[in-house]
């Protein structure tokens, strides 16, 4: 009965299975910290005013820094902070599954939707900080509701430059408007953006391409939206606080150091080495369809290794530069992201500059064996090994539990606050998920957000 179905069927089948537990965890997600605070300025201010003070005097991210006060919890939705990564992960597959049908138009349905799952699990598998990267709302909305938006513009954006009939009025407004959202979530998507569509207009006038206006209205619009947020005096104001910042040489150092390192821990991965792989005969396919592809995007093959770099550059220097330390990696989800996508294009340079690989062709068998092992890296090895052991080991389940414990013993505080309240730390301590413990310390700033949330000022909120 099974020989008369397709093996890319049951390839299809393994790759949902995959994402089920990434899907399954969002249920599990609890606010934390920065949420409370958020949330708490939202209940209590006008909001007109806290975006306001927010570009004026924080920083200059203009669409994130409306979508961080718009947190579920500033509703007192607890439900609806859980659907937010969710709806975060259909999002992504959906926007990438746009972007595979604009780039791979020849390609059948089912092999679109593979193609556009393989790359949505290669980054949910690798992103080196899914905690704060996915199941975190407040870091979340600010990085990869920011890879979400880009990923819809660059599938508009490839549809608009190539298809002729499209180019009206309302497509480029529309394009523009997209444009001037991405840009507004956090400066290293922004930065990348703009390097990619400076790239993109030179190429193209270089190569006398008939897209070349259409390419540089873009870039100059990103040039206007990085400025709006660049030179807001919020950005100003926060590099002001930081001591051991704008020090080329080291902020230089240590961004090469990073390079070397995230590249070696993306590159070497299982599911990273098959996808490519099975990647040749879908180049040898879009060789055939494209003029640009054939020309390997008018790129020399050490010039594309350089931007592939370089995108790890953009989203580790400015950091370096601003505050002297790297920080947190939710910047890195945003290099991963793009690298993954600049990861292939290379790929494709390369396969064209290797000519005797034109001869090769993989079998069957072949691929069969490079899915497998594709879907092995996925489901248990780094974030897929990691979802998977959090579910079946119970810690999500017992980390929610005792969140919805903490929260519990709080609200009923409220109706009448005692001088102090003592909690049980948090003792499951999920890999997947975010865990920012309070301290034994009531004045410590992640104690006060609870403070103010539950608006319990006059009580002493601490772990014992």
């Amino acid at each position: 009965m099974f020989k008369n179905i397709n093996s890319s069927y049951f390839f299809l089948f393994f790759l949902f299975l995959a994402t089920l537990p990434y899907c399954y965890l969002s249920f599990f997600a609890q606010p934390i910290a920065d949420d409370f605070i958020f949330a708490n300025y939202f209940q209590e201010n006008n909001f007109y005013e806290l975006l306001n003070v927010s570009y004026f005097k924080i920083n200059g991210r203009y669409i994130s820094n409306i979508l961080i006060y718009l947190n579920p919890i500033s509703f007192s939705n607890i439900l609806g902070y859980k659907l937010v990564p969710f709806l975060m992960i259909i999002l992504l597959m959906i926007g990438n599954n746009l972007l595979v049908k604009k780039i791979f138009y020849f390609l059948s349905n089912t092999s679109q939707l593979i193609i556009s799952l393989m790359l949505s699990l290669l980054f949910l598998q690798n992103m080196p900080i899914i905690s704060e990267g996915l199941y975190w709302y407040t870091g979340a909305i600010i990085y990869l509701g920011g890879i979400i938006c880009a990923v819809f513009y660059i599938a508009f954006f490839i549809k608009i430059i190539t298809d002729r009939n499209k180019k009206g009025l309302f497509g480029k407004i529309l394009l523009s408007s997209l444009l001037f959202c991405v840009c507004g979530f956090n400066e290293v998507l922004m930065l990348i953006i703009v390097f990619f569509l400076f790239l993109a207009t030179i190429i193209s006038y270089l190569n006398q391409k008939e897209e070349t206006k259409e390419i540089f209205i873009q870039f100059l619009f990103s040039l206007l939206f990085a400025g709006i947020l660049i030179f807001s005096p919020g950005n100003f104001s926060r590099e002001a606080t930081y001591v051991n910042n704008n020090n080329f040489s080291y902020s230089f150092e240590y961004s090469l150091l990073q390079i070397v390192r995230f590249t070696a821990f993306w590159v070497f991965s299982l599911a990273l080495i098959s996808a490519s792989i099975l990647y040749y005969p879908i180049h040898q396919k879009w060789k055939e369809k494209s003029l640009w592809l054939s020309n390997s995007f008018y790129l020399k093959p050490w010039v594309s290794v350089t931007i592939l770099f370089s995108i790890i550059f953009i989203c580790v220097f400015p950091a370096y530069w601003a505050t002297g330390i790297l920080g947190q990696h939710r910047t890195l989800n945003v290099a991963y992201f793009f690298f993954l996508l600049m990861w292939f294009i290379n790929l494709s340079i390369w396969f064209n500059y290797y000519k005797k690989l034109d001869k090769i062709i993989l079998s069957k068998k072949i691929i069969n064996v490079l899915s497998i092992l594709f879907l092995v890296g996925i489901m248990f090895m780094g974030n897929g090994y990691n979802a998977l052991s959090d579910i079946f080991y119970g810690k999500a389940q017992l980390f929610n539990n005792q969140l919805n414990k903490r929260n519990e013993i709080l609200f009923n505080a409220m109706k009448n606050p005692p001088p102090k309240i003592i909690l049980s730390p948090i003792t499951a301590k999920p890999k997947t998920l975010f865990v920012l413990e309070i301290s034994e310390d009531s004045k410590f700033w992640t104690n006060q957000a609870y403070n103010s949330f539950f608006r319990l000022d006059s009580t002493e909120i601490y772990v014992e």
